[in-house]
């Protein structure tokens, strides 16, 4: 074999490669974090408030893992209090695996949320809430065993 017929199967054996790097690339699932990504990005400041709320409680919403669920605990300047919000739970390896529960109390000032509806590994989770006219935010960082 001379070495034109080898030039022509490097690029041949190139043109195979760039190819199969595209179809790849064209089947892979890319997911925004938010299909409403540039309207939320112009309500932060909200966030921002509803952030420096929280950081006046006397203590942070507090996220564990005993057994087979996962705990949510509020201070205690607000259990027994009536609250208005949600908890996000964003996976972000796959969007397919985020929910978002109504902030529902026990009278300790819990949310209990069974570990049957998550997967294992990494998740973002979102707390919003008002209490006495005020928003609140917190988000956490939780890897589910």
């Amino acid at each position: 074999m001379n070495w034109g017929h080898s030039i022509i199967i490097v690029f041949v054996l190139f043109a195979i490669g760039i190819l199969t790097l595209v179809t790849r690339s064209m089947q892979t699932r890319i997911d925004m974090v938010t299909p409403e990504y540039y309207a939320e990005e112009l309500k932060y400041q909200a966030t921002i408030d509803a952030r420096n709320n929280t950081g006046q409680l006397s203590a942070p919403v507090r996220v564990t893992q005993p057994g087979d669920s996962i705990e949510i605990t509020f201070p205690g300047e607000l259990k027994g209090t009536p609250l208005q919000g949600q908890v996000h739970f964003y996976r972000p390896a796959d969007s397919r695996r985020d929910f978002v529960l109504p902030l529902q109390l026990n009278a300790s000032g819990q949310l209990l949320v069974s570990r049957a509806q998550f997967d294992r590994g990494p998740y973002r989770i979102k707390l919003q809430w008002q209490h006495n006219g005020k928003d609140y935010f917190q988000e956490t960082q939780f890897y589910v065993q």
